[in-house]
């Protein structure tokens, strides 16, 4: 099983000096730690949770996406895996494919809807960079979650500021 924080540490309900400087530096955050706990207890139980991969947690404000590999939802979609989450977080839960990808990123939040471009924009002087997602104009009333929630999103995993255009 990967998880965003040793094993031992989820065991031992304490944090390393590894992984207690990637919660200071907030690569990891306490709904990690909590989920990795609720996997970990699940897993004793359930085989097929032992060889998932869960990589991190984003929580919005009505929203948990845990980030995971595509072959992994299905496990984690299981009743018991949503009962568990949803009762620590009191909130949607939703799975996102890990990936580097803005727009395979964007695809996954919005499916089945599709993306019709995703552009880097390169903004001076220092050349920072912003992703702009271009959906059509049809699908603006049928997104499965709110703009703003699909922009935290893309800025929280992949560091980078988005906005979208309905073309």
């Amino acid at each position: 099983m990967k998880l965003p924080v040793c094993l031992i540490d989820v065991q031992t309900n304490t944090l390393c000096r590894k992984c207690k400087q990637l919660y200071q530096e907030g690569k990891i955050n306490d709904s990690d730690m909590e989920l990795s706990k609720i996997l970990v207890n699940l897993s004793k139980g359930n085989k097929a949770i032992k060889d998932i991969a869960f990589y991190s947690s984003v929580e919005l404000d009505d929203v948990i996406i845990l980030v995971t590999r595509r072959q992994d939802v299905p496990i984690l979609s299981q009743p018991e895996v949503m009962d568990s989450i949803s009762k620590y977080a009191h909130k949607e839960v939703r799975f996102l494919e890990k990936t580097n990808d803005p727009r395979r990123l964007v695809e996954s939040l919005i499916n089945p809807i599709p993306v019709t471009n995703v552009s880097t924009l390169y903004i001076p002087p220092f050349s920072d960079k912003e992703y702009k997602i271009e959906i059509d104009q049809k699908y603006r009333e049928e997104l499965p979650i709110p703009e703003n929630v699909i922009i935290q999103t893309v800025k929280s995993v992949l560091n980078t500021e988005a906005h979208i255009e309905f073309t």
